[in-house]
């Protein structure tokens, strides 16, 4: 009988979510906050081990910096000091470099070795795991929370990551300007490797708060120019608003392809809306929402009022590169669209983020129970319309 009532009560949910997606009011925020505990309680229960590891199913049941920094910020914005904790703990024992290379940032990689241990399979850095990883544990400090005696404070941890992101993550164009790299591993000169989706402009004014030097204002300074820059041409290609998931940056500071890597706004340039938005967000920053309104909201309001959907990836040419939706790019719309002020817009891309929603065998889910990269974007998305960031 529980079962039953357990059954029934979880079909009378999925269909209560099916008649907000159907009607043209916001989705309330009773409904909002169930669909993000639950899915956030069930992604802790299947990714997340007891000792605060993310186990990426797509990967093979390996480990990246990036999954630990989101397991981190999607604890602290839901307000789960237990998982923060663990994730916290396991990342700084197993992840942070403090000991092998004495800089505080994250080893990207680690699972299983050739010989059948486990360990870092890869000991360099991706910058963008590295600021959602301070920014994390700069939140969960100004909440007040402690971190674990076997770990460092949160504040002063997030200062040493700071520092080194500065050092080791940053790059000075010929021209003087400031640019976040993909890690330690960056070119030392142009043409340098972009990927303009590790920009996180809100992320670096808050790291100022806390670990005040003047390269964060560069930074988030010159970021802005050279978006406004990206979203214009890309090498001799006009652009239409979008930014490539990757690019590269000549001499002359201007962005052309990058050979080998991916110029379409895809999975990677899809969460660049969402980072450009903290900065509006928290800090009123104007040059986010203009970035936002005059570059990306134009091309995807065209195409939403064209077709009545939007493909899960365009080309920089906006073309669709996908025939299929996703709510990954849902996600990064709305965010796109709260920075520029259209709620309206925003609630009709939140509710196609909760039409990927699931709930079933005791799962909450967006699109399946094993797609880490859509359950984590799809939930950041409406918890930032939610107005939990």
């Amino acid at each position: 009988m529980a079962k039953a009532t357990e059954k029934f009560w979880l079909l009378l949910s999925v269909c209560l979510l099916g008649l907000v997606s159907a009607c043209g009011e916001d989705p309330s925020p009773a409904d909002l906050t169930r669909v993000l505990n639950a899915s956030w309680r069930s992604y802790v229960k299947h990714y997340i081990s007891p000792e605060g590891r993310v186990v990426i199913p797509e990967r093979g049941g390996e480990t990246i910096s990036e999954a630990q920094a989101y397991a981190l910020l999607r604890a602290v914005w839901v307000g789960d000091e237990d998982t923060f904790v663990r994730v916290y703990k396991w990342t700084f024992q197993h992840l942070s470099r403090a000991k092998t290379s004495g800089d505080s940032l994250l080893s990207w990689r680690w699972g299983r070795q050739p010989d059948g241990s486990f360990g870092v399979l890869d000991l360099n850095t991706a910058s963008d795991g590295d600021l959602d990883y301070a920014l994390a544990l700069v939140l969960a400090a100004r909440r007040g929370w402690r971190a674990p005696p076997e770990a460092p404070d949160y504040l002063k941890e997030a200062r040493r990551v700071a520092g080194a992101i500065l050092e080791k993550e940053v790059t000075t164009l010929p021209s003087g300007e400031l640019l976040l790299t993909p890690g330690n591993w960056h070119d030392p000169r142009p043409p340098y490797l972009i990927n303009p989706s590790y920009f996180s402009p809100g992320t670096y004014r808050l790291l100022a708060q806390v670990q005040p030097d003047p390269r964060w204002d560069r930074l988030h300074r010159d970021t802005y120019r050279f978006l406004d820059r990206l979203a214009q041409g890309l090498g001799d290609q006009p652009g239409v608003g979008l930014v490539p998931d990757w690019c590269r940056l000549d001499a002359q500071g201007r962005p052309i392809p990058a050979p080998g890597r991916d110029s379409d706004f895809g999975w990677e340039a899809v969460r660049l809306p969402f980072r450009v938005a903290l900065d509006h967000i928290w800090f009123k920053e104007e040059r986010a929402a203009h970035l936002m309104a005059q570059n990306f909201l134009p091309f995807f309001k065209k195409a939403w009022q064209a077709q009545g959907r939007l493909a899960a990836i365009y080309r920089y040419d906006g073309t669709p590169a996908a025939t299929y939706e996703s709510p990954v790019l849902y996600a990064g719309v709305l965010a796109a669209a709260l920075t520029a002020g259209d709620r309206d817009f925003a609630r009709q891309m939140a509710k196609k983020v909760l039409s990927f929603y699931h709930e079933e065998d005791g799962r909450a889910y967006f699109v399946s129970p094993d797609n880490y990269y859509a359950n984590n974007w799809a939930w950041l998305g409406l918890a930032m319309y939610a107005g939990w960031i």
